[in-house]
């Protein structure tokens, strides 16, 4: 039959059914007709001739029906019946159809949302041209991250044959900028080589795009490129802004031209404001160093038909012919490094540098996961309800069977009502997705740049979202259709309200509640090996009182030597003076304990220092952390003077050069050579060899990680005695109090230099707790949705047991009225809950070791195979599991005999 009869049959017949029924009817009535005056002929009387025409035919009804089912569109006719039927049926049990709809959609929606951001962090690629072709380049010594100096980089650039190009990044993610005669503002910027752009194959939305021209050190004119978003809210959109001048490192650029719309960055989570060539505002000097690193990042571009693997070989041959015979050992203690030790890795650069990935890509994919098995969960809860619901309407199925509804059309309707609820569960799931994602994505972040991810929903969020959505109806639909439209449903009608279901329905029932408290118990699991974690982590002692302490991150931006060369005595003096002036003038604020500046501060994530030896044994020089602090340092952060005195007022330009020390210095850098108070120790940093005196010693304490095993030789200096810029200031604060000394500390900034901004504030506290930031986001994460699980858990076992003794209703009557007692009846119930938990246990044990064993790297202080944590969980399980027995146990108990024997 032609397409276009298909179609017009199939409108006829779903649109005008009344009519097409009326000539049905019609036409079967005829031809009865026919067959009745054919058997009058043959000599039959009329009654005798339509029964035996009746006989013939088949029956009028039994035609129509077979002819109805070869109709063009009668399966789709058919399945929006039993689609109406199925949605009558949940209708009629709100109770349950809740439960359902809302435990599936915390599965989807959290698989969902996890799913969001680890697409925006890991699986995203850069919205650029041929993102595959991108490789990102990154240099090894002795397998181990190094840094690529910016001679060999463009020596790399030059030689190289397997890239159409090679770009460097150097992110500032709190740029000094001044648009033409306004006030300086901060910007998220980047510093980058010229071919930037034209590497990642990317057209500008207005102007042009930055080139190999504007990178060249000796340009005259400075070019620079915003991004669409700061163009179109802070510039307003004004195509006029072309040609704007703004000031970056005390030298003009011109704005040339604006990125692409929807392209943000090289990197997920970073969006630069603007874009500037990296060559023309960087130290010469730097450029030409081969010990000092800046770069952020590099990546290049793949040629047409070459692989990574070739990339790695060529650039690793040429990076290993470039390193001298002779270099020191970058590392204190290890031994100088040969060319050999070093290579090139390339890897895949479609989604950008990896500084986000590399911190948060394990853990989302862990909490993916956990997601994945609440979901599991959510999904066999709902399966294990349908099918103990569906013990209770064994006689409607067992009836439809036998008016001769196949096995097929059975299936297909229980199918639809699991299928239905998830199709609910996946609309609202998507809806908690759109809720949770923001709140999710704000967890990753980085304590040296802001993060703001973007997990805008595309076409793999959507399709994860579909997935699961599919996922729980063939588990919640498919499964209990397959099992309650089995061989046995002609004992519905004669055992319909005498029976306990059949073994082999009550053992798929059990077995699905033990896989649900099985997956619940690596959850809780989890969680407790987190929590365990985390609150050794909190109970390790940082050797500081972090409480009431806020924290001010700083950049001075006053012009200052450049690189390889030292302040003059007349610059050391002023910023002498003006910290002096700051520092008073903190310490002056009402409500401030104590306040102190400092050149890095705690956990800022920063690991500098110098060589240092002993005056009196110069050929002993060992690497040495190294911070620059004020006299009111270690009372603001709340460390511990151990012996000898803090700085003071009197400690500076001139005077003594003196040194604070922690325990481990005096360990490992003196030992029992001498008194460590009076020792006197010189840096190896430029030509000045004046020692500093040791006069005080402070507490070990931790200085970036509070997981750190062993507190590292740290030497302070007075920022009297070498001004360095500051970039921290610390304030002890009264409690509630903090809100008032900011205002008045950034007053006391701004009346110091105007070249002092703040580019961040926060406390202490929240600076530790940023170190274990990933940490936090598993636990958070596997703590909330152990619970959901375990809330799961117990409704499913609820449901399951409620569903059961309604069905041995008749069956509890018989033995209370055969003398049971009350009390047996709930230990019934209750044992047969525990032997559940029992069948849990033993499939989640297993499985809660391998969950730790995935954790191990997160873990802290606590084994994988943490038993006082397994037992926790299993007991938290069984007193969850008791409690969704109860009721159930109680009903049961409860039964009246002479009611139960009545029962049907």
């Amino acid at each position: 039959m032609p397409l276009l009869s298909r179609l017009s049959n199939l409108w006829r017949n779903l649109y005008h059914k009344d009519r097409v029924e009326q000539e049905l009817t019609e036409e079967v009535r005829a031809y009865l007709e026919m067959l009745v005056e054919l058997k009058i002929k043959e000599g039959l009387n009329p009654a005798e001739a339509r029964r035996q025409a009746l006989i013939d035919l088949g029956g009028e009804e039994q035609v129509k029906e077979r002819v109805r089912e070869v109709r063009f569109g009668h399966h789709l006719e058919t399945l929006w019946q039993d689609l109406r039927y199925g949605l009558r049926v949940l209708r009629k049990s709100p109770g349950f159809t809740t439960v359902a709809v809302l435990s599936l959609a915390l599965g989807i929606g959290a698989t969902t949302a996890v799913f969001s951001v680890l697409n925006a962090v890991v699986l995203r690629p850069l919205p650029v041209a041929e993102p595959e072709r991108l490789v990102v380049i990154k240099p090894e010594l002795r397998g181990k991250r190094f840094v690529l100096f910016n001679p060999l980089f463009e020596e790399l650039r030059g030689s190289q044959q397997s890239l159409s190009g090679m770009f460097a990044v150097s992110d500032e993610p709190y740029l000094k900028t001044t648009f033409e005669h306004a006030t300086p503002v901060y910007v998220r910027g980047s510093f980058v080589s010229g071919n930037y752009f034209q590497v990642l194959g990317l057209s500008p939305a207005l102007g042009r795009l930055l080139t190999d021209e504007d990178d060249s050190p000796s340009v005259a004119n400075c070019a620079a490129v915003v991004s669409h978003a700061f163009w179109t809210t802070t510039l307003l959109g004004d195509p006029a802004a072309l040609g704007r001048r703004v000031a970056v490192r005390e030298k003009l650029c011109t704005i040339v031209g604006v990125a692409p719309i929807g392209f943000r960055s090289h990197e997920p989570g970073y969006a630069p404001d603007i874009w500037i060539p990296l060559r023309p505002l960087t130290d010469p000097k730097l450029l030409a160093s081969r010990t000092m690193a800046f770069f952020s990042g590099v990546m290049g571009r793949l040629r047409p038909e070459i692989i990574p693997a070739q990339t790695e070989a060529e650039l690793t041959a040429l990076y290993q012919r470039m390193q001298p015979g002779d270099q020191p050992s970058p590392h204190p203690g290890e031994a100088p490094p040969k060319p050999n030790d070093f290579r090139i890795l390339v890897e895949p650069g479609a989604q950008g540098l990896d500084a986000v990935r590399r911190q948060f890509g394990q853990p989302l994919a862990l909490a993916l996961a956990v997601v994945g098995v609440v979901l599991l969960i959510a999904a066999v809860n709902v399966a294990n309800l349908l099918l103990a619901r569906g013990a209770a309407r064994t006689t409607e199925l067992a009836t439809r069977a036998a008016l001769g509804a196949g096995r097929a059309r059975l299936m297909r309707l229980l199918a639809l009502e699991g299928a239905a609820l998830a199709a609910a569960g996946g609309f609202m799931g998507v809806a908690v997705a759109l809720l949770a994602t923001p709140a999710l994505s704000k967890a990753v972040s980085l304590p040296y740049k802001p993060i703001a991810l973007d997990t805008a929903p595309d076409a793999r969020v959507l399709g994860v979202a579909v997935t699961a959505t599919i996922f729980a109806a063939l588990l919640a639909g498919v499964l209990p259709a397959l099992r309650l439209s089995g061989r046995d449903l002609q004992l519905g009608m004669a055992g319909a309200g005498r029976t306990t279901g059949t073994r082999s329905g009550q053992r798929i029932i059990r077995t699905l509640v033990a896989a649900q408290l099985a997956l619940s118990l690596l959850l809780v699991t989890s969680a407790g090996l987190l929590l365990r974690t985390m609150l050794r982590v909190m109970a390790v002692d940082p050797g500081f009182n972090a409480s009431h302490v806020v924290l001010m991150d700083i950049q001075d931006t006053e012009p200052a030597a450049r690189f390889g060369e030292v302040d003059t005595p007349g610059q050391k003096a002023r910023r002498a003076a003006q910290c002096r002036a700051l520092d008073q003038r903190l310490n002056a604020i009402s409500g401030v304990y104590a306040a102190s500046l400092s050149w890095l501060g705690l956990f800022g994530g920063n690991y500098v220092g110098l060589n240092l030896y002993d005056a009196d044994h110069p050929e002993d020089s060992h690497f040495t952390l190294l911070d620059y602090i004020s006299p009111h340092y270690f009372e603001a952060v709340g460390m511990q003077l151990l012996r000898g005195r803090p700085f003071t007022e009197a400690d500076r330009e001139g005077s003594l050069r003196v040194a604070v020390v922690n325990e481990a210095f005096v360990r490992e850098r003196i030992g029992g050579r001498h008194e460590a108070i009076g020792g006197r120790f010189v840096m190896t940093y430029a030509d000045d060899r004046r020692p500093f005196t040791i006069v005080g010693i402070v507490r070990d304490a931790k200085y970036n990680d509070l997981r750190e095993r062993q507190s590292e030789p740290m030497m302070w200096v007075p920022l009297a005695q070498a001004p360095f810029k500051i970039a921290s200031v610390s304030l002890r604060v009264e409690p509630g109090a903090e809100a008032a000394v900011v205002r008045e500390a950034r007053a006391a900034l701004t009346a110091t230099s105007p070249h002092l901004m703040v580019r961040k504030v926060t406390t202490l506290r929240a600076q530790v707790d940023q170190a274990t930031a990933r940490e936090r986001l598993l636990l958070s994460l596997a703590s909330g949705f152990g619970g959901i699980a375990l809330l799961l858990a117990a409704v499913g076992l609820y449901g399951t047991l409620a569903y059961a003794v309604a069905r041995r209703t008749r069956e509890i009557g018989v033995r209370l009225a055969l003398g049971a007692q009350r009390a047996s009846v709930l230990r019934l119930v209750l044992g047969e809950c525990l032997i559940l938990v029992a069948g849990g246990m033993l499939a989640g044990v297993p499985l809660s070791f391998a969950a730790g064993y995935f954790l191990r790297s997160f873990l802290f202080g606590v084994v994988a195979y943490d038993m006082p944590t397994l037992i926790g969980a299993g007991s938290v399980l069984t007193a969850v599991a008791l409690l969704a027995a109860l009721a159930p146990a109680r009903r049961a108990s409860r039964v009246d005999p002479m009611l139960a024997l009545k029962y049907e």
